[in-house]
């Protein structure tokens, strides 16, 4: 299978919502397993779990997987069209199939904006109203032009020769330059990039595994949601490869 940057077999897409991915914290993922060919069926789970101290991931269960089920999906075909996808609760995921009838890149987008309010009001600190978004790709054959920014935060990714091309997007235009990117490598080690005038960065991957790249974005807009006040909206985008 080809995913992402034209990567063959599986790829898994791992996103953080609230809080850092250290070696105990929990955290959600997404996993597309399929074949890279037209025609044949592609499985996604959302799982809820923990990576230890050795890299290995642990799902796991309860209310925080029955969370997860809040996020909404939609899959955008190498034709422009776009198709949402119902995912439903399994025993340690949550999981969906599709089927992609043609050759090209297939964009998978997530977004929860029914997070609660991080409030934070009882140590003196400020609440905050997170918003998440999610993206990946993936591609059967070979990729095509399907690379336009399509949610209010969105990442674009594309490989220049062994170097990885970074796409950042608010409101679909380019983010402001200077703006930072947070690239996490697969043992968690953590690289801040600075996006040209252009919207863009280039990073070199340094082993093989799972990246993730983080856009934030803080609007001070004040609000009530549920019944909490909150001073700020915290908006994050994180974008997973998986490179063999």
């Amino acid at each position: 299978m080809k995913a992402c940057i034209a990567i063959k077999n599986t790829f898994a897409l791992l996103f953080l919502i609230l809080i850092p991915f250290l070696s105990h914290s929990s955290a959600y993922w997404m996993e597309v397993k399929g074949s890279g060919k037209a025609g044949e069926k592609v499985t996604l789970q959302l799982i809820y779990g923990n990576i230890d101290d050795f890299g290995i991931r642990h799902r796991q269960t309860g209310k925080a997987l029955q969370l997860a089920g809040e996020f909404s999906f939609s899959l955008i075909g190498p034709d422009g069209k776009k198709t949402a996808l119902q995912l439903s609760q399994q025993s340690d995921c949550w999981e969906t199939t599709f089927i992609p009838k043609e050759t090209g890149t297939y964009r998978i987008l997530g977004i929860n904006n029914t997070h609660p309010v991080v409030d934070r009001a009882a140590i003196g600190g400020e609440n905050v109203l997170p918003v998440d978004y999610l993206c990946s790709q993936y591609v059967v054959g070979k990729p095509s032009g399907n690379s336009n920014p399509m949610q209010f935060l969105d990442i674009l990714v594309s490989k220049i020769d062994k170097a990885i091309k970074v796409e950042a997007f608010q409101r679909n235009k380019p983010a402001k330059a200077k703006t930072k990117l947070r690239v996490f490598n697969p043992e968690n080690w953590e690289k801040e990039l600075a996006l040209d005038e252009k919207g863009t960065a280039v990073f070199s991957p340094t082993m093989k595994g799972m990246y993730i790249i983080r856009l934030d974005w803080v609007d001070p807009k004040v609000g009530t949601y549920k019944g909490i006040s909150y001073t700020s909206i915290r908006y994050r985008c994180n974008y997973c490869l998986f490179i063999e």
